[in-house]
């Protein structure tokens, strides 16, 4: 990338990426939905490495290209190659791994990350527990209702295989079996959205109501059946059930939360 200086005329200034015809950000512009000039070159290279992963079909496990060959590629410094790695180190999509055998290697979506980046807003805004759940009252019966009715074999499958490790678990497994069920539900909605952010909202809740000690204080027999039921439901399509169970399901244990840590629900979504 040419680097050039001005003097006061309007032409570019000394230290400044300027973007060439054979760069591949001249064609990243506003007007065909790509990221514009103002956006730092870091930011820029890390866009075009996130339409690499995707076009190029790649998942994880998959190695990018190293440093030397992205700076060329780009026309930057190393520095603007690195913190673009770091941008999307920090954003959960790929590992910065050392050794001879190491660089940027791409890593399954992990919906922790989406939720911390959530709780750095969300805790800019002085949102509360009490507010997720309010909102998770909204987005889990309707995630309950569409696994019904968009369940196929593999679904089912997926469904069941969750329900059994949850009733197998033991007491001691229990709490991290009962999360992957309402993951699996999320998974199997059909809806790519509803999914990342279902998973998403309930690591944000489950990371705090466990690291509390509070989740095993008002888990009860009952908790256990109730996805039994849920479950059963969705396994026979009965969307309108499946929807109404979990309603019923997710208002009981946020009561439960509220008996055994009355101060819980209004604390302060902090970022974590």
């Amino acid at each position: 990338m040419a680097r050039s200086s001005t003097n006061g005329s309007g032409s570019p200034e000394a230290g400044i990426d300027v973007p060439t015809a054979t760069s591949p950000f001249a064609r990243m512009v506003p007007s065909s939905g790509g990221i514009g000039r103002g956006t730092k070159t870091s930011e820029r290279i890390a866009s075009a490495l996130v339409e690499d992963i995707i076009s190029g079909g790649l998942g994880p496990g998959d190695r990018l290209p190293n440093e030397a060959s992205m700076a060329e590629r780009f026309q930057v410094g190393r520095g603007s190659v690195r913190e673009a790695l770091r941008l999307l180190e920090v954003h959960g999509m790929i590992s910065l791994r050392s050794g001879p055998k190491g660089g940027p290697v791409i890593i399954a979506i992990d919906p922790r990350y989406v939720g911390r980046t959530l709780s750095l807003y969300l805790g800019l805004r002085g949102a509360t527990v009490e507010e997720l759940v309010q909102t998770r009252l909204i987005l889990e019966p309707h995630v309950a209702r569409m696994a019904a009715e968009n369940l196929d074999e593999e679904r089912a499958a997926a469904v069941s295989a969750a329900l059994e490790a949850e009733q197998a678990g033991g007491e001691a497994r229990y709490i991290d079996a009962a999360n992957e069920f309402h993951y699996v539900l999320a998974t199997i909605t059909g809806n790519r959205v509803l999914d990342l952010v279902a998973t998403a909202l309930k690591e944000l809740y489950t990371t705090r109501v466990v690291g509390a000690g509070i989740a095993q204080a008002a888990v009860d027999p009952s908790i256990r059946l109730e996805h039994r039921e849920i479950g059963e439901a969705i396994l026979r399509g009965d969307g309108d059930t499946a929807e109404t169970l979990m309603r019923s399901h997710m208002s009981y244990y946020n009561d439960r939360i509220r008996q055994v840590a009355p101060h819980f629900p209004q604390s302060r979504l902090n970022w974590e």
